[in-house]
């Protein structure tokens, strides 16, 4: 049964600028693992990018290596998780959702913040899981919650998808040398990179830090 319409997230995104067909084994695999809901959309809109790629959904087999690289061994005040990555941004922003703590983390890896927020309140009936799921992706939609500020304090996505083209599936932009390394937030320091490998770098190069507001 669906608790809301697809239409929910396509009136708040758009269609999507491209999509990947959802493979039949994804729905075994996970069927139980998420929200009815996000099934629901990935049957209908696959892996899809909106907005030329400023917001994906994941296919989170491909992206649980980058996942367990960045909780691994996370001191979280509501203690440990399994995560799955739901969504991400052009910039590889991640949303997590966790088996017990629902849309529990939020991580920005060009700073290393990691939100945590937990939700395992609201996890006993299947709607309050899909409101979940809604509900963190129509707050991305939001006051330009997925593009970021570079250093001359002007957003960054527009000028960055105009100079270099869109991010696909596998890719995103991501600052060269990184931020954590020195790299400047402009959009003349963003290239195209392998998303896996540049978020894995990311990790090893970028500490992490526990933000005791989940909103930042």
């Amino acid at each position: 049964m669906v608790s809301f319409p697809i239409t929910e997230v396509t009136e708040t995104w758009g269609r999507p600028t491209t999509t990947t067909a959802v493979p039949a084994e994804r729905f075994e695999q996970y069927g139980e693992r998420v929200p009815g809901y996000l099934l629901d959309l990935w049957r209908e809109l696959g892996f899809a990018g909106f907005r030329h790629g400023l917001l994906w959904l994941c296919d989170p087999e491909q992206w649980q290596p980058v996942v367990d690289a960045w909780t691994d061994d996370l001191d979280l005040p509501f203690r440990t998780d399994t995560w799955i990555a739901v969504s991400r941004s052009a910039f590889g922003a991640m949303s997590l959702w966790g088996q017990r703590t629902g849309m529990s983390l939020t991580i920005r890896p060009w700073y290393g913040w990691i939100s945590p927020f937990d939700n395992s309140a609201d996890m006993e009936e299947p709607f309050d899981r899909d409101v979940q799921i809604l509900s963190s992706l129509v707050a991305d939609a939001y006051d330009d919650a997925l593009d970021l500020d570079a250093d001359d304090d002007k957003p960054l996505f527009k000028r960055v998808l105009k100079r270099l083209g869109p991010v696909g599936p596998d890719t995103m932009y991501g600052f060269v040398p990184a931020i954590g390394l020195g790299g400047a937030m402009m959009p003349e320091r963003v290239e195209i990179v392998d998303a896996a490998v540049h978020l894995q770098l990311l990790r090893q190069t970028t500490p992490r830090t526990i933000l005791n507001n989940p909103y930042l």
